[in-house]
């Protein structure tokens, strides 16, 4: 256990990333942490002790950006910040492997340290489960893979409670099935939580997670997982989730329907218990703590 003094510094929108960059090299001291897909600041940050946090590389891999943006996303967000990091840590092996095989960063100088679950997230036993089972799946865009869960749904009493911005095809898909469904966002943490507990069950059998945290959430809160049997996903999840082919709409159908039995559906929760552990907060702290320390001892 120890501690390690913070000082906050925020990019201010009303400026330039060059004018933050600027900013962020003035307000360097010590040991600085840069988070927050802000890679470019550590430009700014020579001749000093830095750490880059990197979650995923999802904007990179993107097959929707123009070689243009791909190329200066990759310069100024990769190839020259990293020339000025001590250490980058990552929330996954799987995101450590893609750091390692596109920019070649040395794999001796990567730390994986997962994101940690918030205190808020406290177990609340599923007593009950709904007789129409209410499904919540966190976070929208095409990678979620609405559009898998819809497929699944299809002809199967459910509920789907749905946090983020659905595309207009995904919500017209909705409705000419006939799926019931709430659309909620702008929601704190605390609603968040709220809709964790109504729920009997979170979907995140997305295509690409860089970790995919409402896994870690949804177990913490005591309801069972079905994610992905990929990338980041398969790599939090396994053996405390059910993991399926995101492709496969039966595949997902058959989970859902498998956890209408309280026995199997508390026994996945329970496994999800143990995994979540491993995401308390304060053992994610005192991991950094420990990367602060190697770093200021060099």
């Amino acid at each position: 256990m120890g501690k390690a003094e913070i000082k906050e510094f925020y990019c201010d929108p009303q400026l330039s990333r060059f004018q933050n960059t600027l900013s962020a090299g003035r307000a360097a001291n010590g040991i600085n942490h840069i988070t927050g897909d802000v890679n470019f600041l550590a430009l700014g940050l020579r001749s000093k002790k830095n750490i880059l946090t990197i979650h995923d590389l999802g904007f990179y891999e993107n097959p929707v950006h123009s070689k243009l943006v791909k190329f200066v996303y990759r310069l100024f967000w990769f190839s020259l910040p990293l020339k000025y990091i001590d250490i980058v840590t990552v929330v996954s092996e799987f995101t450590k492997e893609k750091l390692i095989t596109y920019f070649n960063f040395p794999e001796s100088r990567i730390r994986v340290i997962h994101d940690p679950v918030k205190p808020v997230f406290k177990f609340s036993k599923k007593e009950i489960l709904n007789t129409i089972p209410v499904i919540l799946m966190m976070g929208t865009g095409k990678h979620k893979n609405l559009d898998g869960l819809i497929e699944a749904a299809k002809g199967v009493p459910c509920h789907i409670d749905i946090i983020g911005w659905p595309a207009a095809d995904e919500l017209d898909k909705l409705k000419a099935y006939g799926i019931a469904h709430t659309v909620y966002n702008g929601l704190t943490d605390e609603q968040v939580y709220e809709r964790y507990i109504a729920c009997d069950m979170l979907y995140m059998a997305s295509f690409y997670e860089g970790f995919g945290m409402p896994i870690v959430e949804a177990q913490s809160v005591g309801r069972p997982v079905i994610t992905s049997n990929i990338g980041a996903m398969k790599e939090v999840g396994e053996g405390s989730a059910i993991l399926v082919d995101p492709n496969n709409a039966d595949e997902i159908r058959n989970a859902v329907n498998s956890l209408s039995g309280k026995a199997y559906y508390d026994e996945v929760v329970e496994r999800g218990r143990k995994n979540v552990a491993k995401y308390d907060h304060q053992k994610i702290a005192d991991q950094y703590l420990e990367v602060y320390k190697e770093l200021a001892a060099k």
